[in-house]
């Protein structure tokens, strides 16, 4: 993992900056350009839904499902190469050096069956996989940590949507779109000890991501 600036991380240095990869990635099939394929992710939804049909459409949902897979767990750092860490209920991205390496806390994710495959929706916790990130249900996103599994969510199918991200690879950085608000991106603060938050382009953060 490289280290890039803030202004690249916001994308306004050179044409194939994060956030150029992104809103190209949004403008939907039919642009120049091969989207990139995340290797990770194809093993990831062939483990727990099987191979994607010819038009990787959303899987029908026929009541509970049984994950057949596990969460894959990644440490995930910004550009700034700040790790995540979780602080009074609330996720953080810091500065780790040394011993502080020992407060990390890497995400989980799992596919949602529901929502259309060839988008990567992710539900996203931490803890193993024992909690997951909501967006909430409100008129407006509220990022908060819940106590429900990332299993238990696969398995609900629809209402797993407020906990379900939309992660777009480009090459080597990774951006997570809240599938509850259309537009809103998984991003760092710019001040230290500020709490993750969802932010709009151009304010969006990109992310490496390290398997575990």
């Amino acid at each position: 993992m490289s280290h890039t600036s803030r202004p690249a991380e916001r994308g306004t240095q050179g044409p194939q900056g994060p956030l150029e990869v992104l809103l190209r990635a949004m403008e939907g099939p039919g642009d120049a350009g091969e989207p990139v394929v995340d290797p990770d992710m194809v093993a990831l939804f062939e483990e727990f839904l099987g191979e994607a049909g010819s038009t990787e459409e959303a899987q029908v949902f026929h009541g509970a499902t049984k994950p057949k897979g596990r969460p894959y767990h990644y440490v995930m750092r910004d550009t700034e190469q700040r790790g995540l860490c979780l602080h009074e209920g609330r996720l953080v991205a810091t500065a780790l050096q040394g011993a502080n390496n020992a407060q990390e806390e890497p995400i989980s994710v799992v596919p949602n069956p529901v929502l259309e495959r060839r988008r990567c929706p992710l539900i996203v916790g931490i803890r193993g996989g024992s909690h997951a990130l909501s967006c909430g249900i409100g008129p407006e996103p509220q990022l908060k940590i819940e106590e429900v599994g990332l299993l238990d969510l696969f398995s609900r199918g629809p209402e797993a949507t407020p906990y379900t991200f939309y992660k777009t690879y480009g090459g080597s950085t990774h951006t997570f779109e809240a599938a509850a608000f259309p537009g809103r991106f998984l991003s760092t603060a710019l001040g230290p000890g500020e709490a993750l938050t969802l932010a709009p382009p151009p304010d969006v953060t990109a992310f490496y991501l390290r398997r575990k």
